[in-house]
């Protein structure tokens, strides 16, 4: 009789003791591969994110202009308004531009504003959403938020529409590098001078002086990033 060959069940018990690791081994792997392209996909998120940010920022004060405006009480606004009004930052810019295939053509001039929210605030809904996608279910702080107006001069009913454009923020200053020009004594020539100014318009300065704008400064803070300060020079100029 020929004996049938075969494997013993120590064979068997290696054979599936091998496999099994193999397998452990390929779904950690596997698990590996999946949350590292998750963390990388989420930090492409933040970085867009504060692309965003830098372009929304930067397309509006570098198109500031020095055209002041009426408010919902038909009282006029300066141009810009820096922690003087409802908003820290609100001022006029150009460059809206209107559809090719418009047929009633709107101002070309915009009235926006900027202002952080609470993070659970109805302003910052969408900011809540992306921060989920990323993971964050318990965020704390606050979103910065983009207003801007239909109309330049606005109507008793007129309402802003919002726009998110930083998800969490702990900390935003502004401030205005300022040009004075004043007539010195009993002389023909100017004295000039620069100083940062946290409200505008300046309060308690002589009518003498002449004030113009010539730069913004921004500081944001956030958790992760820390400490982030922006610079634009401002066009300014009369209308």
């Amino acid at each position: 009789m020929h004996k049938q060959a075969g494997f013993t069940l120590l064979e068997v018990l290696i054979a599936v003791a091998i496999t099994a690791s193999i397998g452990v081994g390929a779904v950690q792997l596997l698990s590996s591969i999946i949350d590292t392209k998750q963390a990388t996909d989420i930090r492409s998120e933040k970085l867009a994110s504060l692309q965003r940010f830098n372009l929304a920022i930067s397309r509006d004060i570098e198109q500031l202009i020095n055209r002041p405006v009426r408010d919902i009480y038909g009282d006029t606004q300066e141009a810009l308004l820096l922690d003087s009004g409802d908003y820290p930052l609100e001022f006029t810019r150009t460059g809206w531009r209107n559809s090719p295939v418009a047929q009633d053509p709107r101002s070309e001039l915009q009235r926006i504003a900027y202002r952080t929210e609470d993070i659970d605030s109805d302003e910052c809904e969408s900011a809540r959403v992306r921060l989920q996608s990323w993971g964050v279910t318990e965020p704390e702080g606050e979103c910065l938020v983009r207003y801007y107006w239909p109309m330049l001069d606005q109507a008793p009913d007129a309402e802003p529409y919002t726009q998110v454009v930083l998800e969490l923020v702990d900390q935003l200053e502004i401030e205005l590098l300022v040009e004075e020009q004043a007539a010195s004594s009993g002389e023909s020539s100017q004295a000039q001078s620069r100083d940062w100014y946290a409200a505008w318009p300046a309060l308690n300065v002589s009518e003498a002086a002449t004030l113009t704008p010539v730069a913004m400064r921004w500081r944001i803070r956030m958790a992760e990033i820390g400490e982030i300060e922006r610079l634009w020079l401002l066009p300014w100029g009369e209308f």
